[in-house]
């Protein structure tokens, strides 16, 4: 396995899973801070089509680095996450197993996003049961392996299509967060990343 570097996302879609699970992986924590990417950003689908999920930084008017972003809670967008998560995946067959393990997220408080993003990154590991160690980097710098600004795009064609909670009024939504996979397909979710 080749050591790449890779941004921290806000659960990330199947296609950086794959990619992950992939690599010998070290998490980039001291880039400069692009703001509207999935690095605060999740993608889920709900009942009125796709729906994207923002976490909310503190606005400092300066650049920071990854490891230095701060959470936002200004808003209470963790209950509005929350909210989002149950219209979209009550229905589905594992969001009952897996709510306990991802409600604390949205009920506690973190204070930075790379602290958010990685005890999230953690709980989806340990839900797929996959071990994918990784390290974080000590300063920015080039990598042959670079997927820091890599898109994460899936066709349709290139993932084995599974029931999505409303496949009965929209087509399959190949790009969406992991824990889409995860709450329709359980521990099935970890035949996608292959």
């Amino acid at each position: 396995m080749s050591k790449a570097i890779f941004p921290v996302f806000y659960a990330g879609n199947i296609a950086y899973y794959r990619g992950l699970t992939q690599s010998e992986v070290c998490f980039e924590i001291c880039e400069n801070f692009p703001k509207q990417t999935f690095r605060s950003r999740m993608l889920i689908t709900g009942p009125n089509g796709s729906q994207l999920l923002a976490i909310p930084t503190v606005k400092t008017g300066l650049r920071r680095t990854m490891k230095d972003v701060k959470i936002s809670y200004a808003e209470d967008w963790q209950k509005d996450h929350w909210k989002s998560l149950e219209a979209s995946y009550r229905r589905s067959p594992y969001f009952e197993y897996y709510e306990h393990l991802f409600f604390p997220f949205y009920k506690e408080k973190k204070e930075t996003l790379l602290e958010f993003n990685l005890e999230l990154h953690d709980t989806i590991l340990k839900i797929l049961s996959l071990e994918l160690p990784y390290s974080q980097s000590e300063k920015y710098s080039d990598y042959e392996n670079d997927f820091r600004g890599h898109s994460f795009e899936l066709k349709t064609e290139e993932i084995k299509q599974y029931t999505q909670v409303f496949n009965d009024r929209q087509e399959f939504a190949p790009n969406l967060s992991i824990l889409d996979a995860i709450f329709n397909l359980g521990p099935q979710t970890t035949m996608l990343l292959k």
